[in-house]
């Protein structure tokens, strides 16, 4: 799809009248010409899980867990078949996200005594190649001066296409594993859904996490925004 432009008179020039061959035609203003704009594809229908990431009978608990959460405002609870399961903790716990649409993401961290559910919206430039939405990360517990080492810091990544691996291309110490799940819209088009995590606190900024052909990669230090 493309901006709609004006409409202009292709064989009128100066008010209607005909224009002299002899003379040479006036060079358009550069202002005039209005470079095309290509727009993200957006799909109306809710994407799937693929593999993996389908809901199966071993995760009931896990969105009963999920669910008692209210989700944000202006979205509902997707039904079982649309839950991407990104990353499973234990039978209650772990990682879950939805699309209802092309444009619209929801992603759920399910901890014990500190869960949330977010829902958010596509920019319309994405924060990186490859990258369509990036949350920098939510504390998995509430911390304290006397746990503080104890709390790890989640992160949240939509990227385009599937399923090629996700990893850590050069990686913190005490970084946690890169997990992930594909899904797919009724148009044919893939998106995967990442978390991973890390401790509270500082670590290396050239830490990145790339695709298995790194064609797509991001700072697994500090995502993107």
């Amino acid at each position: 799809m493309h901006a709609a432009g004006d409409i202009g008179c292709w064989l009128c020039v100066g008010g209607g009248q005909p224009r002299d061959s002899s003379k040479p035609a006036a060079a358009k203003s550069s202002a005039s010409i209005r470079p095309a704009v290509t727009q993200r594809p957006y799909d109306r229908m809710p994407a799937r899980p693929l593999g993996e990431g389908a809901v199966d009978d071993r995760d009931h608990a896990f969105l009963r867990t999920a669910f008692e959460i209210p989700v944000p405002g202006g979205h509902k609870i997707p039904p079982a078949d649309k839950v991407v399961v990104i990353h499973r903790l234990d039978a209650r716990y772990g990682d879950l996200a939805w699309m209802p649409d092309g444009r619209t993401p929801c992603y759920g961290k399910i901890r014990e005594g500190y869960s949330s559910l977010n829902c958010g919206r596509l920019s319309d430039e994405p924060p990186a190649p490859g990258l369509l939405f990036t949350a920098t990360g939510e504390h998995d517990r509430v911390g304290s001066v006397e746990n503080r080492d104890e709390v790890r810091v989640v992160s949240f990544v939509i990227t385009e296409g599937g399923p090629a691996r996700f990893d850590h291309v050069k990686r913190s110490k005490e970084m946690g594993p890169v997990h992930q799940a594909v899904a797919r819209f009724p148009t044919g088009r893939m998106v995967t859904f990442l978390t991973f995590d890390r401790p509270h606190g500082l670590l290396d900024p050239e830490a990145k996490i790339c695709r298995s052909d790194r064609q797509t990669c991001f700072p697994s230090e500090h995502v993107p925004l």
